[in-house]
């Protein structure tokens, strides 16, 4: 009975130190009887996962899909894939100055990802022209998200050669959701649409 215990205690997310520390048994007993149910480990990011995400996934993947979701998926993974952070390990970072575009990705999140909105951050790239509250309350208000989801500006210093330009008055706007596992759910969606476009004949 204690095993199944165990056993239920760890697939539901719990570390072998903290089911340790509750029923009194080593961490070595906890990870005998889990090999001996042929219950498989988790990986180190497996394992910080769950610690950072105790209630489970923060997003809910749409499954099925109306031809309107699908354009909507497909235009908003082939704007990531020329505009998005591909590189980044833990985030999906998207950036741009026109707010229709940053606003197809921003809804792609929402309906299509299932992340909440309160779990979109962004951030805004300007110059020293722009009046920056006013650029957030512009960015904060077309994207339907709080002004106090925006993390500090950055604003760039100003060319040395040929002065100081007109730059757009609401800058450059990153929205990001930190979440390793969505990220690797849109990096393989990008895969598969990049392989579709590949072997698509006329």
């Amino acid at each position: 009975m204690q095993s199944q215990n165990i056993i239920k205690r760890y697939t539901a997310g719990h570390s072998i130190s903290d089911i340790a520390g509750r029923t009194g048994f080593s961490t070595r007993k906890i990870r005998d009887i889990l090999i001996r149910n042929g219950i498989q480990r988790r990986s180190h990011s497996e394992a910080n996962y769950l610690k950072a995400n105790p209630g489970g996934d923060p997003f809910k993947v749409l499954k099925k899909l109306t031809p309107e979701e699908e354009h909507l998926k497909a235009m908003a993974l082939g704007l990531y894939l020329t505009e998005g952070t591909l590189n980044h390990k833990h985030s999906i970072r998207f950036s741009n100055s026109n707010p229709g575009i940053v606003k197809i990705f921003v809804k792609f999140l929402k309906v299509i990802c299932g992340v909440p909105a309160d779990k979109i951050r962004a951030s805004l790239i300007t110059y020293p022209d722009v009046d920056v509250q006013k650029a957030i309350d512009y960015w904060a208000h077309f994207l339907d998200l709080s002004s106090e989801q925006f993390s500090k500006t950055t604003v760039l210093m100003a060319r040395r050669t040929g002065g100081l330009k007109r730059h757009s008055e609401i800058g450059t706007a990153t929205v990001y959701v930190h979440n390793s596992k969505l990220l690797g759910i849109i990096k393989d969606w990008v895969k598969e649409y990049s392989y579709i476009a590949q072997i698509v004949e006329r």
